[in-house]
């Protein structure tokens, strides 16, 4: 049987290929018959352009299917219609707390009805802070929030004197920042004087603390607020780590072994007083009977889980929100300014 070879095909002269290409502003100018300064100046809409020439610009637009990228249309009008979030914790870190998710919810369902987006900029390496202060004071973003319990004053130190607006997300007032940064937070030392006070109206006497790192100054706000009401929660008494539900279940391991009698435990973070709880329940301990227990922050690992925690509600959503009109009222020439948004004590099934 033979086989018959067939010519390969070949592609019709009369239909060459043509890569797509992309309309572009010059494409505009040319079918209006104006300058691309004149296009540019209506695209942005902030320039007086007579009603003929704006009609022959949209007409041209309409016909070529014109979309302003965003690097033309920041050219035009002066603005990226982006804002920075700054994220000084590890990427594995951030997304593994629901503190953070919260917050950022807020900013992003308080940026639904207007035209910005958020760009989040991870800063935990000296390389990745260089690279977004690059891009900050390039002016590629409007406007940064800076989602972070941490000081982090190398990252910010460079942007008190640039002009671009600075919200503070999430971290106490610094007095001799704010002339150029606008703040939004919660009162940590309040909200652990109440975690403290309520364990006290529950007979509590000798507490002991389970902490995050040290050097965070909502750890040490919250240190201070506990100490308000029991004076003698001396170092023994305190166990310094994270935030995570790890770092309370080792804290508490540490406790136990200790020896040190204690009725009650103070945890900085509601993750970190589910691992102190699962340890005290593996010792055989009842809580609220034996060791109450009371969180901070009402995440939703608070009330979804048995037993229930108490625990110091933070308005995180709403801090989120707080943080993007602040970041519009510097945006539309407002000065900083800082707003304090209260905490609320949940009583729940372990106190």
């Amino acid at each position: 049987m033979g086989y018959e070879l067939l010519p390969h095909p070949k592609t019709p002269t009369h239909m060459p290929h043509t890569p797509h290409k992309r309309p572009t502003i010059d494409d505009v100018a040319r079918s209006a018959g104006v300058s691309k300064a004149t296009v540019s100046r209506v695209l942005s809409g902030t320039y007086p352009v007579s009603s003929s020439t704006k009609k022959a610009v949209q007409d041209a637009i309409d016909t070529l299917n014109y979309t302003a990228s965003i690097r033309a249309r920041s050219l035009a009008t002066g603005k990226s219609e982006s804002i920075a979030i700054v994220i000084s914790e590890p990427l594995d870190t951030f997304f593994a707390d629901p503190t953070f998710a919260l917050i950022l919810r807020g900013i992003t369902d308080a940026m639904a009805a207007t035209p910005y987006m958020p760009i989040l900029l991870p800063t935990a390496t000296p390389a990745e802070q260089r690279k977004a202060l690059r891009l900050i004071t390039n002016q590629a973003v409007d406007a940064v929030i800076h989602l972070s319990p941490w000081a982090d004053q190398e990252f910010l130190t460079p942007l008190l004197t640039h002009t671009i607006p600075v919200v503070l997300c999430g971290q106490d007032h610094i007095p001799h920042w704010s002339h150029r940064f606008s703040f939004v937070y919660s009162d940590d030392r309040r909200g652990a004087a109440q975690a403290a006070t309520h364990l006290a109206s529950r007979g509590s006497r000798n507490p002991v603390a389970l902490l995050g790192a040290p050097k965070q100054p909502a750890a040490q706000e919250r240190l201070q607020g506990y100490r308000q009401i029991f004076p003698h929660l001396d170092n023994s008494r305190i166990r310094w780590g994270g935030w995570s539900p790890e770092n309370g279940a080792q804290a508490m391991r540490d406790i136990l072994a200790s020896g040190i009698p204690f009725d009650s435990v103070l945890a900085a973070s509601d993750r970190i007083a589910r691992g102190a709880l699962s340890v005290l329940t593996a010792h055989g301990l009842t809580v609220p009977t034996d060791v109450k227990i009371i969180g901070y922050d009402d995440h939703p690992t608070a009330s979804d889980d048995s037993p229930q925690l108490s625990t110091i509600a933070q308005p995180m959503h709403e801090q989120g929100a707080h943080a993007f009109a602040l970041t519009q009222d510097m945006l539309n020439g407002h000065a900083p300014r800082s707003v304090l948004l209260p905490t609320h004590l949940h009583i729940r099934e372990t106190t």
